[in-house]
C-alpha cells in the first residue's frame, strides 16, 4: 500500500510542476502579447498624430513655413505625443515656381517625424523577433507624414472646370482686365496633361463672334463660349495665347453703351446652367469637377421661361436653383464677390431672396464658406484665382 501511495504522490507532484511550468508560459506569453498591444497602440497613436501634423501644417503652404511648423506642433502635442520626438521639414513636389521655389521661402510639401516609447515587459524578446526599436526597458515607435499643399505630389488626378466670367457694364475697364488677369493666372495653374477647362460669360456673346456681347436678347447667343479642352497651354502651366479659351477670355468686352444688349443683363442662372450642363454632359466620367464664378453684383435677370421650369420667384431665386442643381450633382461650386454691394432688389417681395445682398446670394451658391471670397475691388485677384486653382488640382493631402 505505500509503494502505491509514493507512486501517486510522484504523479501529483510531476502534474503540479508541469501545470506550474505551463501558468508560467501562459502568463509569459499573455505579457508579450500585453508588450505587443502597448507596441501597436503607441504606433497607431504616433501615426495619427504625424498625419495630423502634417495635414495641418500643409494649410499655411505653400507661403507661411513657419506658420506651418506652428500648426504642425499644435496638432501633435494635441494628439498625446510628446513633442521630444518630432522633426519637421519642408521640400519641393512639384516644379511650379508659384507653388514651390526655395529661393524665395515658398514650400509645398510639409515632412513630419515622429518618435515615441511603449512600454514593454519582454522588450528584448520583441527586439529578437523582429522589431529592433524594442529593447528591455522599452520599445522605440517611430513615423513618418508628409503632406502637400495645391498641385503638389505625384498625384496624377484629373480635374475638369468651368470658368464663368462677368463682363456686364458695371465692371470697369480695370475690373474686366483684373478679371482677366486672374482668370489667365488660373488657366496657367492647371497642367494640360491631367486638366481640362472651359469659359462661360455673363451676359451672353455671339456664336460667331465670341468677342462680342449680343445685343439683344432674340439674337442667338451662347453662355458657353468655349467648351471643355485641353489645349490652352503649350506645356504645363504654359499658356497657349492661340487657344480657344485664353484667346476668348482676352477678348472678351464690357456689355455697355447702345451697341450692346441694354438694360439689366447680370445673368447668374443661365451661365451656371451652361456651366453644369457642359461638365455633366461632356466632362470626364472619373474626374472630379467644378465651377468657379465670377460677379460684380446680384443677379437681375434671368430666362422667364427656364426659370418658370424650375419655380424661380426672380434672378437670384433662379441663379440659387441653377447653384443648387450643380451643387446636387457633385460639382464644387466656387465663388468670387468682387466688390458685389448691391441688392437682389428684382425678385418678387414673396421670394426668399428679395432685397437679401449680392454678398449672401453669392455666399449660398458656393458650396460652403471655404468655397466663397467676399473681396473688395481690387487689383490684385491673382492670388484668389491661384488658390482656387490650387484647391480644385490637389488641396491638402497624404502623400507619404
Amino acid at each position: 500500500m505505500m509503494h502505491k501511495g509514493t507512486k501517486g504522490d510522484g504523479e501529483g507532484g510531476q502534474v503540479f510542476v508541469m501545470f506550474s511550468l505551463l501558468i508560467v508560459v501562459i502568463l509569459l506569453f499573455a505579457m508579450i502579447v500585453v508588450d505587443v498591444g502597448f507596441l501597436v497602440v503607441e504606433k497607431r497613436k504616433v501615426q495619427n498624430a504625424v498625419d495630423a501634423a502634417a495635414l495641418a501644417g500643409a494649410q499655411e503652404l505653400p507661403d507661411n513655413p513657419v506658420a506651418a511648423e506652428g500648426l504642425a506642433r499644435d496638432y501633435f502635442a494635441a494628439n498625446g505625443v510628446d513633442a521630444a520626438g518630432l522633426t519637421i521639414s519642408f521640400e519641393c513636389t512639384s516644379t511650379i515656381l508659384q507653388v514651390c521655389n526655395p529661393a524665395l521661402g515658398k514650400y509645398d510639401t510639409i515632412v513630419i517625424g515622429g518618435t515615441s516609447q511603449a512600454p514593454a515587459f519582454f522588450g528584448g524578446v520583441l527586439g529578437m523577433v523582429g522589431d529592433a526599436g524594442c529593447w528591455a526597458d522599452g520599445c522605440t515607435v517611430k513615423a513618418a507624414a508628409a503632406a502637400c499643399s495645391g498641385a503638389c505630389g505625384s498625384s496624377t488626378g484629373q480635374v475638369d472646370v468651368v470658368t464663368v466670367i462677368d463682363h456686364t457694364g458695371s465692371m470697369s475697364v480695370t475690373d474686366l482686365q483684373n478679371a482677366k488677369d486672374g482668370a489667365m493666372t488660373f488657366y496657367r495653374t492647371f497642367d494640360y496633361t491631367r486638366h481640362y477647362v472651359a469659359l462661360s460669360v455673363t451676359p451672353p456673346v455671339h456664336p460667331t463672334d465670341l468677342c462680342d456681347t449680343i445685343e439683344n436678347w432674340t439674337q442667338p447667343l451662347t453662355w458657353l463660349p468655349v467648351g471643355l479642352n485641353n489645349v490652352y497651354q503649350t506645356a504645363p502651366n504654359v499658356l497657349n495665347d492661340f487657344s480657344p479659351l485664353v484667346s476668348t477670355t482676352s477678348c472678351l468686352d464690357r456689355a455697355s453703351g447702345s451697341s450692346d444688349v441694354p438694360g439689366p443683363h447680370t445673368n447668374l442662372g443661365d451661365p451656371v446652367k451652361a456651366a453644369m450642363n457642359e461638365l455633366l454632359n461632356n466632362g470626364r466620367p472619373d474626374a472630379p469637377n467644378g465651377i468657379v464664378l465670377f460677379t460684380d453684383g446680384a443677379a437681375n435677370i434671368m430666362d422667364p421661361v427656364a426659370a418658370a421650369a424650375v419655380g424661380a420667384t426672380g434672378p437670384c431665386d433662379y441663379a440659387m436653383k441653377m447653384a443648387t442643381q450643380a451643387k446636387a450633382a457633385g460639382i464644387e461650386l466656387y465663388t468670387i464677390a468682387y466688390g458685389a454691394g448691391d441688392l437682389c432688389g428684382r425678385d418678387t417681395p414673396g421670394s426668399f431672396w428679395y432685397n437679401k445682398t449680392a454678398v449672401e446670394l453669392l455666399g449660398a451658391m458656393a458650396t460652403d464658406a471655404d468655397h466663397f471670397y467676399n473681396e473688395p475691388r481690387t487689383s490684385d485677384l491673382d492670388p484668389i484665382f491661384q488658390t482656387i486653382g490650387l484647391q480644385l488640382t490637389g488641396k491638402t493631402k497624404l502623400i507619404k
